[in-house]
């Protein structure tokens, strides 16, 4: 893999969390916004051991040439159990948007081509397609706001039975499976060692901050009737009354759940590529496992929040900070050289 930029590695992990902001299906309330302010912070807490190890000169291309292949899998497993999550989490939220193919495998295999296509250019054109999408958000917030300005009410700004601070924070924990994504991709980001990587995550939490407050303060009680608020709220938010903004949320939808499942993609293959030179099609086969993992989850009707926040910290907290601590006595692991 290339080098990518700062801007392109917070423009790739934020779009990631963008997609997970527009298919959450959690009650909504003040209790969230406050949940959302605790869950960012944590998140920043636990990328400090990540950012220490890659200022020492961490490589994870060098610890897998050490024949070092149990982590490596375990994060290759971890990417395709979430993009196999991203897949049933198109299946559901396609019904919402009303998409012109809402069959799950349809949906399946045409966005699997799709993302095996642009997995196949390699991660620096991912990340140049990650900085233009980054700009169709700001663009369809812009127009979210507009539309929903003069709907808002702050008088529906209230305390919720239906959820709690803590409750509300850990659910959102649950989806911020960008960090473990952050560890894999410094590895290939020109400036490493800087804390500017971490943008994302402020980014990240106005972002959500924004659209959870317009969802409770435009749609009140209509938000108890609905699935995925974020997608009642583009419904109601119109900014023109002789022309709906639908297809700018349509459009935005599928380019960020294209984008996210190749980034799976592209991670799974890599580490796969590390492990097993030789072995062919792993772009494929990733795909191929998501989507199994997608039909899995979709059978059982998979909700595991608490595996999914065990998953993130093991990735994105434990796993760097036992690098970190037995990284001194194991040189090999450090970045090589270039001559």
């Amino acid at each position: 893999m290339n080098k990518i930029s700062t801007g392109q590695l917070t423009a790739a992990l934020l779009l990631s969390n963008a997609f997970m902001l527009m298919c959450v299906n959690a009650p909504l309330g003040m209790e969230y916004l406050i949940g959302l302010v605790i869950s960012f912070t944590v998140q920043g807490l636990m990328c400090i051991p990540m950012i220490i190890l890659y200022r020492k000169n961490f490589s994870l291309v060098s610890y897998c040439n050490g024949k070092h292949y149990a982590v490596p899998c375990l994060f290759a497993l971890y990417f395709i159990l979430r993009g196999g999550i991203s897949f049933l989490l198109v299946w559901n939220g396609s019904k919402q948007l009303s998409l012109p193919f809402s069959e799950p495998l349809i949906t399946a295999v045409l966005i699997g081509i799709v993302c095996l296509y642009a997995a196949s250019l390699g991660l620096c054109a991912f990340a140049r397609t990650a900085s233009v999408v980054f700009g169709v958000l700001v663009i369809s917030v812009i127009i979210l706001i507009i539309g929903a300005w003069k709907r808002i009410d702050i008088a529906l700004l209230a305390p919720t039975a239906e959820s709690t601070v803590a409750g509300s924070a850990l659910r959102n924990l649950s989806a911020a499976d960008s960090l473990p994504a952050l560890f894999i991709l410094l590895e290939f980001t020109k400036s490493k060692k800087t804390a500017k990587n971490l943008m994302f995550l402020p980014l990240g939490l106005l972002l959500w901050e924004i659209v959870v407050f317009l969802c409770i303060t435009v749609l009140g009680s209509l938000i108890n009737t609905a699935p995925y608020p974020y997608f009642l709220l583009t419904g109601v938010s119109q900014p023109l009354n002789t022309q709906r903004a639908d297809a700018v949320y349509l459009i935005l939808f599928v380019l960020l759940c294209i984008l996210r499942i190749t980034l799976m993609t592209v991670l799974s293959a890599h580490i796969l590529g590390m492990i097993f030179p030789k072995l062919r099609f792993r772009s494929i086969i990733s795909i191929i496992l998501m989507i199994a993992a997608a039909a899995g989850f979709g059978t059982v009707n998979f909700t595991g929040n608490a595996l999914c926040i065990i998953g993130i910290a093991v990735f994105a907290f434990i796993v760097p900070l036992v690098f970190c601590l037995r990284l001194n006595k194991n040189d090999s692991w450090k970045e090589k050289a270039e001559t």
